[in-house]
């Protein structure tokens, strides 16, 4: 990750404003944006039309950019570990079996027995 990919500064939304980091490379859709929200202590997706118009620089009397960075990567590193997990999980086995329309053969478990018996004919 690049310098350039990220970015520090301050989401002015009134009472609930925040100094917030960027990192571009988590963007997950056009649309959509992640930001690191300092005073909730994690990553939010905003919609990006919504909350660009809401971002400032850093300025001197906010927080110091070196006490943000830190923060920033205690919790990206949680947050794209987690990313990972559920993207992994999210996806479906490539081994799925897809049943045939033509196959109308009876499904049954072969442990049990009880069955198998109406398919055996004691003639």
């Amino acid at each position: 990750m690049s310098a350039k990919d990220i970015w520090y500064g301050v989401l002015e939304a009134g009472e609930k404003s925040s100094p917030v980091v960027r990192d571009a490379t988590l963007d997950t859709s056009e649309g959509k944006v992640y930001l690191y929200n300092y005073v909730r202590n994690q990553f939010i997706e905003y919609a990006k039309a919504i909350v660009e118009p809401k971002l400032r620089e850093l300025e001197a009397g906010d927080i110091t950019r070196d006490e943000l960075d830190r923060a920033f990567n205690a919790a990206s590193q949680a947050f794209t570990s987690s990313r990972k997990v559920r993207a992994l999980t999210e996806t479906k086995p490539a081994t799925a079996r897809i049943k045939d329309e033509a196959d109308d053969t009876p499904d049954f478990d072969m442990e049990d027995e009880g069955d198998m018996e109406e398919f055996i004919d004691d003639d």
